[in-house]
């Protein structure tokens, strides 16, 4: 178990190339970063505890072969979590994030930005336990030929955890018949007094659209690169680091054809 303790205003960067368990710790009123890139082939066992008004920033990269992983995250009163999940690799996912909203006023922001071209699952939970708190899901996908894309992904509000809002919304763009696309967004209320909602888009590529940009003189390469690259862009710029932001900005264009 490797235990790392972040303060305020630290930045901690990880590389991890084999299995591993963290233990993460965010000091009370702290404001941190965290980027955690994976590699190889990996299991990675991740706790993330948020201290009272502790804020984290945080994006998960993967780059694996194969990565099944677990993340467990608890915040505690006032906390806001800033949680960001990205990949433009081609390697099989099984992937479980379980954020526990335990003190009044806590918060989760997440995104995720993934392209899928093999086997992806993911598994995603927010968990509403105190008064007042808030979560917003927003999830990206742009799915390849032969690509397994699966999201389960749950808002739960327990019984007094009153005045709560639990917000959800998923897109993916499929870019081949030949594929496997599956949302399921979920919520679960125990709470009369709260605000919830979700929504989800599948769909393909709007062909009048790429023909007006290859009317352009673009290739279809290039068209279809302009079109997806709005799913995954985003995710390279959640952290405050412009080496990073470059290095992430040119395997997103690569991945979608324009580089």
């Amino acid at each position: 178990m490797e235990k790392v303790t972040l303060t305020n205003h630290s930045f901690e960067k990880m590389d991890i190339q084999e299995s591993k368990e963290l233990e993460i710790y965010v000091e009370k009123n702290a404001e941190a970063s965290l980027y955690i890139a994976t590699s190889a082939k990996v299991d990675l066992k991740c706790s993330i505890t948020l201290e009272e008004n502790a804020h984290l920033k945080a994006l998960f990269w993967n780059e694996c072969e194969s990565l099944n992983s677990e993340c467990v995250i608890m915040a505690k009163k006032d906390a806001k979590m800033e949680l960001n999940l990205g990949e433009v690799n081609s390697g099989e996912v099984q992937s479980t994030q379980k954020i526990y909203l335990q003190g009044e006023g806590s918060e989760l922001q997440l995104r995720s930005a993934l392209a899928v071209s093999e086997k992806k699952h993911f598994e995603i939970e927010c968990v509403h336990e105190a008064p007042y708190t808030q979560s917003n899901m927003e999830n990206y996908a742009v799915v390849y030929e032969k690509g397994n894309f699966k999201m389960n992904d749950t808002g739960r509000i327990l019984k007094d955890a009153y005045g709560s809002n639990s917000h959800q919304s998923s897109r993916a763009l499929v870019l081949s018949e030949d594929q496997t696309c599956e949302i399921t967004p979920i919520l679960l209320i125990d709470e009369n007094d709260v605000q919830a909602s979700h929504a989800t888009t599948i769909g393909q590529i709007d062909e009048n659209q790429l023909y007006y940009l290859q009317t352009r003189g673009l290739t279809k390469k290039q068209a279809l690169g302009l079109i997806t690259v709005g799913y995954l862009m985003p995710i390279a710029s959640v952290l405050d680091d412009e080496i990073l932001k470059e290095e992430l900005t040119s395997k997103i264009e690569k991945k979608v054809g324009l580089s």
